[in-house]
């Protein structure tokens, strides 16, 4: 990710070559930014060696490893494909973004998940230590052919029911506050559970 910013693809700025309403290509893009004209360049030369090459001699990054990631990384974002430019697309960073909206969206038999797994070694005066675990699973939900993903499940529906407890004035605290006091974890626990999100707890 380092050296796609360095070779410019997450300048927020507009270029040149989005001015005059001219709609490049994701080539033309492409080569704009690696220094290329694209009129020298046949299709097949804007490989993953060519881009390679490219971005190790501009001195965006010294391992070639990295370069040879950066390459795969470019062209399985399609930049070196002739497809015009959305015109909604002002600056480099829209565009790169549109390209990995596209390109890493989930299919429909794919679905994301969640994995939260937390342990705590607890140790005692007496000498001996106990082991707390806590896990929690999510995974992606469909509904009505609507799909919903877990982390947007995880996010959101652990700040919708903080809301719903303050508005129900179930919490009396004041100001800012951590989930670790049992009038904010407790009821809150009992509402994520209700909507599927069970922590899965142990002690050894």
């Amino acid at each position: 990710m380092g050296t796609l910013v360095k070779i410019g693809f997450f300048c927020t700025e507009s270029t040149p070559i989005f001015k005059n309403g001219i709609r490049p290509t994701h080539r033309e893009f492409l080569l704009g930014l690696l220094g290329i004209s694209g009129k020298i360049l046949r299709e097949s030369v804007i490989d993953e060696k060519y881009i390679t090459d490219r971005i190790l001699a501009l001195e965006h990054c010294k391992d070639k490893d990295t370069a040879v990631k950066t390459a795969k990384t470019i062209i399985f974002l399609g930049f070196q494909e002739p497809t015009e430019i959305p015109s909604s697309c002002k600056s480099p960073f829209e565009v790169t973004c549109l390209r990995m909206e596209e390109k890493l969206a989930y299919s429909k038999t794919e679905q994301d998940m969640v994995l939260l797994h937390h342990e705590v070694v607890v140790d005692y005066p007496d000498d001996h230590a106990e082991i707390h675990r806590s896990t929690l699973l999510a995974m992606g939900r469909t509904e009505n052919g609507k799909t919903t993903m877990a982390m947007a499940l995880t996010v959101g529906i652990p700040a919708a029911t903080g809301a719903l407890l303050l508005l129900a004035n179930k919490i009396k605290a004041n100001g800012v506050l951590m989930p670790i006091d049992p009038e904010v974890y407790e009821p809150a626990l009992d509402i994520l559970e209700a909507y599927g999100f069970k922590l899965l707890e142990n002690i050894e």
